[in-house]
């Protein structure tokens, strides 16, 4: 990994950050059966009278980090908190927020892979940063209670970046995706609690679909980029 641009901004540990316990809610509330035990970093904490981009610059070395210490440490997840109403409190303005974020991480990638450049809409497409591959989960206070990506209640809006090589750890040899098995005790998790997944867009294999989700199961995908990658 590239040395980090600048040192971290706040001597709290990432694995102790405040937005973790922010954001507490959404991982226990959420019904995916590997959430509750999953292992956590935090982005520092979102400083208001800064830019988005200063405090997304403030996060790189943190982010790298995490980089550096996740497969040893076996962590499974990184979590960028937005404080402010303005980023979710709409679907389009999540999809513009998530966009901007991703956008600026590939534009500051230290591997230079600079993914937000490639074709997105493809069945090979996947964010990366630090020279590792990423899912993107998106939480905002646009999404109503039965919604599976509800925040529970808070008004900041997240960007879950989750490590592929994370999931190595939940499949057997030869498995690329959790078996079938797996993602339908998943979707039947969710059914029970009123939070749905649409069937459609959980089960292509564009995972840029999966990244900002719509509000309604026939809504149309959220192609969160082709909006302006600009912070609302």
């Amino acid at each position: 990994m590239t040395p980090a641009p600048h040192p971290p901004s706040t001597s709290t540990h990432p694995n102790e950050a405040p937005c973790l316990r922010r954001f507490a809610p959404v991982r226990s509330g959420t019904h995916c059966v590997y959430a509750p035990s999953s292992r956590l970093w935090g982005a520092p904490e979102w400083d208001r009278d800064r830019t988005p981009e200063e405090n997304l610059g403030a996060m790189l070395p943190v982010l790298c980090d995490f980089i550096d210490q996740a497969r040893a440490a076996n962590l499974d997840g990184f979590v960028i908190e937005l404080r402010e109403p303005r980023f979710g409190t709409t679907v389009d303005a999540l999809a513009q927020t998530t966009h901007a974020v991703l956008r600026f991480l590939s534009d500051h990638d230290p591997a230079s892979g600079h993914t937000m450049n490639a074709a997105i809409e493809t069945v090979s497409w996947c964010f990366g940063f630090g020279g590792e591959l990423f899912f993107v989960n998106t939480f905002g206070p646009c999404y109503p209670a039965e919604h599976s990506r509800y925040a529970f209640g808070a008004d900041a809006s997240y960007v879950l970046l989750q490590p592929r090589h994370s999931f190595g750890r939940v499949l057997r040899p030869g498995e690329t995706v959790l078996p079938a098995v797996v993602r339908e005790r998943i979707r039947r998790d969710y059914d029970r609690h009123d939070r749905g997944y649409d069937p459609h867009i959980s089960s292509n294999p564009c995972e840029a679909w999966r990244v900002v989700r719509p509000l309604g199961a026939d809504d149309p995908v959220v192609r969160w980029w082709e909006l302006p990658a600009v912070f609302p």
